[in-house]
């Protein structure tokens, strides 16, 4: 509707809804396609308005309804809208926000548009909403000559951010490293530990003799016990767990 301030809050709006849907649903490239509208409006409305009549022409998929149209008249001439139910649940292809688009493709898609870029309103978009937008595929889609300096509100926060991450991550991957070298030490000490097993060792829960028999030493070193008796008694603490949780 030439309007971008609605688009935004349509956009934003599509946004948090996704939040809550898994990936698989989610529309995290809704601002992106907000970008090629502007970079290109002429041939991207065009697209959509095919796609539309697809949709409606498609005898196996659910017509959209379509009220009466309307015009006004906008910046760019007298318009006809179409109100269209269920056009929030429209998805945008993959294809529409490939990263592997270059700058030449960008500036062939405007040629063949016949267009002009809405290049405040890109800017715009880039620099409210920098924290939602794919930084490279942003960068891809944009024309070669695109100065660095109308740049700077989106690119400055953006690489604030990912240095902010890249040191987080550095710091929690130290701590890693560190916990991981505690964990290795601890092993250590423990494997190095002696127990002296005699003819009269016996084991704490049945009061028998160890013998031959597999043992187990509890935490303390000094505790002894058969394995068998070891794995009943941790079968029937568990028992015990689980009819006191039905109890309560």
């Amino acid at each position: 509707l030439n309007v971008p301030e609605l688009a935004l809050a349509y956009c934003d709006r599509v946004y948090d809804s996704s939040v809550h849907q898994p990936p698989a649903k989610s529309s995290g490239n809704i601002y992106l396609t907000l970008l090629q509208i502007y970079l290109n409006p002429q041939k991207t409305t065009k697209n959509f308005e095919k796609r539309i009549t697809n949709l409606v022409s498609s005898p196996n998929a659910s017509i959209p309804k379509i009220s009466s149209a309307t015009s006004f008249k906008g910046k760019g001439g007298r318009k006809k809208i179409a109100s269209i139910e269920g056009a929030e649940d429209m998805r945008i292809s993959p294809s529409n926000t490939d990263s592997s688009r270059s700058d030449g493709d960008a500036e062939e898609s405007n040629e063949e548009g016949g267009s002009s870029i809405m290049l405040d309103q890109v800017l715009d978009l880039l620099s409210r909403r920098w924290d939602r937008i794919n930084g490279a595929q942003a960068l891809r889609l944009l024309p070669r000559e695109t100065k660095l300096q109308n740049l700077l509100p989106f690119l400055g926060p953006l690489l604030k951010k990912s240095s902010e991450a890249y040191r987080n991550f550095s710091v929690i991957k130290s701590l890693r490293q560190s916990e991981n070298l505690q964990v290795k030490d601890e092993l250590y000490n423990q494997r190095k530990a002696v127990v002296k097993i005699s003819s009269d060792s016996m084991c704490s829960l049945c009061n028998k003799k160890l013998g031959t028999s597999v043992f187990a030493v509890y935490p303390n070193g000094t505790t002894l016990v058969h394995f068998v008796c070891f794995r009943d008694s941790q079968s029937m603490k568990a028992v015990s767990k689980v009819s006191q949780l039905r109890k309560r």
